[in-house]
C-alpha cells in the first residue's frame, strides 16, 4: 500500500474511484480538506502518486491512501476489495466516479465492450463487494450523466457489438444501465440503512469531453468557458456523500435537488433483468457465488 498512514484505525473511509483527475480529484481534495480518510482508487499509480502527495500537502491530511483499481478487470476489482479487507478498512462512503468514453471499440479483460464494462459492469461488481464492508449509515453515490435520456438498454447490454459501436451510444447506454442499477440497489439496500443515489454533474470541463478531432481547440475556446469546473460538477456527489439527503430520498439528484424520473425509467422492463444477467456473468467470470 502506497504511503499507508497509521490511521487505518479510524472508522470512516471514503472510497473515490478515478480520484487522480477531474471530478475525482476535486472530490478527494474536498473530502480531505474536511478531515475525511480517503481511499484513492486509481488505475494508473504513477500518475496518481503526485496527486495524492499534492492533496496531502495542501490539506494537511495524511489519511489519503492510494490503491490500484482497474474497473476494466474483474481481477483488479477483486484484488482491490481484498486489500481493503486485509487492511481492515470499513467503507463509510463509496463514490463511483470513474468512467470512460472511448472513441473506438475496445473490450475489457473479460471481453465486454469497454464503456459498458467499466462504467456499468465493473462499477456493479465493485459496489456489491464493498457493500460487505458497509454498516447502516453507509452511502453509495454513482456519478451519472444526462446522456441516460438518450440511452437504450435491452437484454443484449453485455454482448459486444463492434459493428454498431458509437462513442456516444455506448456512453449513454452505460449511464442508463448505471441509473437502473442505482434504482434497484437503492430499493434493495434501504432496509440495511444504506443510502444509494445517482448524482448528475451536468456538463463538466474534463478530458472526457475531448473528441480527439481537428475542431477540439475551437470547441474548447467556445464551449469550455460555458460549462462547469470539476469542482462545480462534483458538488452534488460531495453533498450526497456528506449526508445531504436522507436514506430513501431521491434517488436521482442534480444541483442538490431530487429530480423526478419518468415512468419509463422507474418501471424499465430491463431494470431487474440486467441485474440478473450481470450477476450471472460475473459469477461465471470470477467464480464468485456470494454477491
Amino acid at each position: 500500500m502506497e504511503n499507508r498512514p497509521e490511521a487505518q484505525i479510524r472508522k470512516e473511509w471514503y472510497v473515490v474511484t478515478g480520484a487522480n483527475a477531474g471530478m475525482g480529484q476535486a472530490l478527494t481534495k474536498a473530502l480531505a480538506s474536511r478531515g475525511k480518510c480517503v481511499v484513492m482508487a486509481c488505475r494508473n499509480l504513477e500518475r496518481s502518486l503526485p496527486v495524492q502527495k499534492n492533496i496531502m500537502e495542501q490539506t494537511g491530511n495524511p489519511h489519503i491512501l492510494l490503491l490500484p483499481l482497474d474497473l476494466s478487470s474483474f481481477g483488479s476489482i477483486l484484488a482491490f476489495s481484498a486489500k481493503l479487507e486485509e487492511e481492515h478498512l470499513p467503507v463509510q462512503v463509496l463514490i463511483n466516479n470513474a468512467g470512460v468514453m472511448n472513441g473506438e471499440f475496445r473490450t475489457t479483460k473479460e471481453g465486454l465492450e469497454q464503456t459498458v464494462g467499466v462504467n456499468y459492469a465493473g462499477t456493479w461488481l465493485l459496489t456489491r463487494l464493498l457493500l460487505r464492508r458497509m454498516a447502516a449509515g453507509g452511502r453509495i453515490v454513482n456519478t451519472l450523466s444526462c446522456t441516460w435520456r438518450i440511452g437504450r438498454v435491452d437484454e443484449h447490454l453485455l454482448i459486444p457489438d463492434p459493428e454498431h459501436y458509437s462513442r456516444f451510444g455506448a456512453y449513454a447506454r452505460s449511464k442508463l444501465a448505471l441509473l437502473l442499477f442505482t434504482l434497484e440497489l437503492a430499493d434493495r439496500s434501504r432496509n440495511q440503512g444504506i443510502g444509494v443515489w445517482g448524482a448528475d454533474p451536468g456538463v463538466v470541463s474534463t478530458g472526457m469531453i475531448t473528441m480527439g478531432r481537428w475542431f477540439d481547440p475551437l470547441a474548447d475556446r467556445i464551449f469550455r468557458p460555458l460549462i462547469r469546473t470539476p469542482e462545480q460538477g462534483a458538488d452534488t456527489a460531495l453533498w450526497l456523500a456528506l449526508g445531504g439527503a436522507e436514506v430513501g430520498t431521491g434517488p436521482y439528484f442534480a444541483n442538490r435537488h431530487a429530480e423526478k424520473l419518468p415512468h419509463r425509467i422507474l418501471e424499465h422492463p430491463c431494470r431487474r433483468t440486467i441485474w440478473k444477467t450481470t450477476e450471472q456473468l460475473i459469477r461465471e467470470k470470477t467464480g464468485l457465488e456470494n454477491l
